[in-house]
């Protein structure tokens, strides 16, 4: 017994000097930005962790015995074995149920690693076939947006811009300059490319977060867990993760805990007067003023936001202005809200997946549709 003793007062002491040597070096690290240390931050949390366990564990086998301890072990044990057992059931589970999803709008997740389309780039780093010399008696269309243009999810056939192409014949071609998290500070940025191809019509794809400017901080909600390390391997490895981190971030929005985007949004940008609302719609002329000067006309598609189309859509003020804007510089306004409200009374049915709210295949051929009525006869040859 007195060895027991012994044992478990070696085991309080060491790990209680575990949990303060690695609490220790936590904190240099958060203080200082010691270099060296930033590698091992995961580890020390995980040995910080461990040493509170052994600590805890060695305190209660002193106040309640070795024997009772003991005792209790095997039906931890047991529960922890059932515990993790269930876990990898879960999870194969959701592998399964989701065995269709390769795509996701956080690139960080296990779904967003899981193999999506096929990609390929072409030297100007567009997901489009190499971009020649322009062709005589072909009309040349250059689009130029975010992810929606560029395919988040989906197969290059099955974007608008080639649906576009295809729909119009073969006196048309239609150019693809979509980059994903764009907003119009790059729009601006890679007009400047597409005018080097000598397009004849310059088509720009909207969103509402194209509106944001680098100066807004949007709010980002806490993660699951408090280690980086572990939260981010387990975003990467786990479907179950993912489900559950996604769970709690719409808690946190719907209780408070984190700004919500609408409302982040709004106090950024409803007020026309405002810093950010007349630096994004400063942009948006520049872009207008910027191709109409080049000699190249232009109009704009404006993409509703796909998870409010069937409650009180909260992002109208935008969308209102941007159709203002266009009236101002007479030129068209293509605004899909209405005609996507209309097309998925569920807002889920245009997603390319649960995890990825980027439109489908329906909703690109669905906005097709409707960019080939508002712009034909602008290009009419």
């Amino acid at each position: 017994m007195n060895l027991t003793a012994a044992a478990l007062r070696r085991l309080t002491a060491g790990s209680v000097a575990l949990a303060v040597v690695s609490w220790a070096l936590l904190a240099v690290r958060g203080e200082f930005q010691v270099g060296w240390l930033s590698g091992y931050e995961g580890a020390l949390r995980a040995l910080f962790g461990a040493g509170l366990a052994g600590t805890a564990l060695g305190w209660s086998a002193q106040r309640c015995g070795a024997s009772r301890i003991s005792a209790v072990i095997p039906r931890v044990a047991v529960a922890g074995a059932a515990t993790v057992a269930t876990l990898v059931v879960a999870e194969f589970g959701l592998r399964y149920v989701f065995r269709d999803v390769h795509s996701s709008a956080d690139g960080r997740t296990f779904f967003a690693r899981r193999g999506g389309p096929s990609l390929r780039t072409n030297a100007l780093g567009f997901r489009e076939r190499e971009v020649g010399a322009k062709t005589a008696g072909r009309y040349r269309i250059a689009i130029v947006g975010d992810s929606f243009t560029w395919g988040q999810g989906i197969e290059e056939r099955e974007r608008f811009s080639n649906v576009l192409e295809a729909s119009l014949g073969s006196s048309y071609e239609v150019l693809n300059f979509g980059i994903p998290g764009n907003n119009l500070p790059e729009h601006v940025q890679v007009l400047e490319q597409v005018l080097k191809v000598s397009p004849d019509f310059v088509l720009l794809q909207l969103y509402v977060n194209d509106f944001e400017m680098p100066e807004m901080i949007r709010p980002e909600a806490h993660a699951l867990l408090p280690w980086p390390t572990i939260d981010y391997w387990l975003l990467r490895s786990s479907a179950l993760y993912d489900l559950l981190n996604d769970e709690w971030g719409q808690l946190q929005e719907a209780t408070g805990m984190v700004e919500s985007y609408t409302r982040y949004m709004e106090r950024s940008l409803r007020d026309p007067a405002s810093i950010n609302s007349r630096a994004a719609f400063g942009l948006f002329s520049k872009f207008i003023e910027r191709a109409r000067a080049a000699g190249a006309p232009s109009g704009t598609v404006l993409f509703p936001n796909p998870g409010f189309l069937s409650r009180n859509y909260p992002f109208g003020y935008l969308h209102d202005r941007v159709q203002a804007a266009c009236a101002g510089q007479r030129i068209t306004c293509l605004d899909l809200r209405s005609s996507f409200a209309a097309s998925f009374r569920n807002p889920q049915s245009m997603w390319v997946s649960r995890f990825d709210p980027h439109p489908n295949a329906r909703a690109n051929a669905r906005a097709t549709q409707e960019i080939l009525a508002a712009f034909r006869e602008a290009w009419h040859r």
